[in-house]
């Protein structure tokens, strides 16, 4: 096992994510998670150093990115990284505790609004019918699930320079359009798109490009990591993996997942989907109830709603937790063949995906979260 180098603190520009200075960083904590934007914490205290760094300029709300990241043989590792979205300053203790978003957060920014308004909005009243068609107050984007998510953080970019690279188009039959009357935000509508087809996966990872700018790079799809599964064995001497435990919980069980809609005309829009899955293996049969899809009039687009809320309740939220060292290079959405050896679950092999990983800079030990692969 290489030895494993301490982390370093740095700030780059928001837009550019071009290199701004290194931070004299007290402690840090992150964590991330499966399709979430993920979060840290930061703390500086005010040394002689810090203070002839000028912080108050640069470590303002969404003014910079704060990477925390490491070098190594391949080049620099970026833990965690993400906007500066709140910070506080404590003039008593000389003390400025930062909080920092992630990938995602950047597209909580931006709405899912034809750029072609940029320069072309007037204030105005909105008729649309057959005589007076949405024309650029509607965004149409065509293709895949993930063509149509690269749209969306597209058309993100074309409001204002942005520091996300993106994947080459897959090609497809879907075809999605946002009005902007909505005012939905670019993150909303990628996490709505998340929710309708299960298995699809997003993720932003930040990276240090080689002129020493920070970027995200998109990815997308039903596997987003192209990779053969670690093999851990929790009761193998010196891998560092320690198996923690097990948690189930049954509060998104479903059998039978029932919907509403809004209005197609004046009729109101139903549907209901059922699966025996359950069933047939023992548990209680279960309804469930999902009001939240309000805008939505076509019966078809509610459908594929119901079966996305039927696939997701018809297995149990089980959630495996570990931890492992630092030399493993773990990222979400990662597989795992993990040997344990319990007294509750016995020796098994368990196929797992990563769905969340945290850390502390004041440890070597990653903690993880995992689900099994279906």
């Amino acid at each position: 096992m290489q030895p494993i180098t301490g982390l370093t603190a740095h700030a780059y520009a928001p837009d550019t994510g071009e290199h701004l200075s290194r931070l004299p960083y007290t402690a840090a904590d992150w964590s991330q998670s499966y399709n979430q934007p993920g979060s840290m914490n930061m703390s500086i205290d005010y040394t002689q150093t810090a203070a002839r760094l000028n912080l108050w300029e640069s470590l303002r709300s969404w003014k910079a990115l704060i990477s925390l990241q490491r070098s190594t043989p391949n080049g620099i590792q970026v833990k965690h990284a993400g906007p500066l979205t709140n910070y506080e300053w404590d003039a008593e203790t000389r003390s400025l505790k930062l909080t920092i978003g992630g990938g995602l957060t950047l597209l909580t920014k931006r709405l899912a609004i034809s750029h072609l308004l940029k320069d072309a909005w007037h204030d105005q009243s909105i008729l649309i019918d057959e005589q007076h068609p949405a024309g650029s107050m509607a965004l149409t984007l065509k293709g895949s699930h993930e063509d149509i998510i690269r749209g969306l953080a597209n058309e993100a970019k074309q409001w204002g320079e942005i520091p996300i690279s993106l994947p080459p188009i897959t090609g497809g039959t879907q075809t999605m359009t946002y009005y902007a009357w909505d005012l939905a935000t670019i993150a909303d509508r990628i996490t709505d798109i998340i929710n309708l087809k299960p298995g699809l996966a997003f993720r932003l990872d930040p990276r240090i490009q080689p002129n020493g700018r920070l970027i995200f790079d998109l990815t997308a799809g039903t596997s987003i990591n192209d990779q053969t599964p670690h093999q851990w064995n929790s009761a193998a001497p010196g891998q560092r993996i320690i198996f923690s435990g097990i948690s189930g919980n049954g509060a998104n069980l479903t059998s039978q997942a029932w919907l509403t809609g809004g209005k197609d005309g004046d009729k109101t829009i139903m549907s209901r989907r059922t699966t025996t899955r359950l069933t047939d293996q023992g548990h209680l049969f279960t309804q469930s109830a999902d009001t939240t899809h309000t805008t939505i009039s076509d019966l078809k687009q509610l459908q594929q709603y119901a079966l996305a809320d039927l696939a997701k309740g018809a297995y149990p939220a089980e959630t495996y937790k570990l931890k492992v060292g630092e030399e493993h290079q773990v990222t979400i959405g990662d597989l795992a063949d993990l040997r344990v050896n319990d007294d509750f679950m016995g020796s098994q092999l368990l196929k797992l995906v990563i769905t969340d990983i945290s850390g502390t800079s004041s440890s070597d030990w990653q903690t993880l979260q995992a689900v099994e692969r279906s």
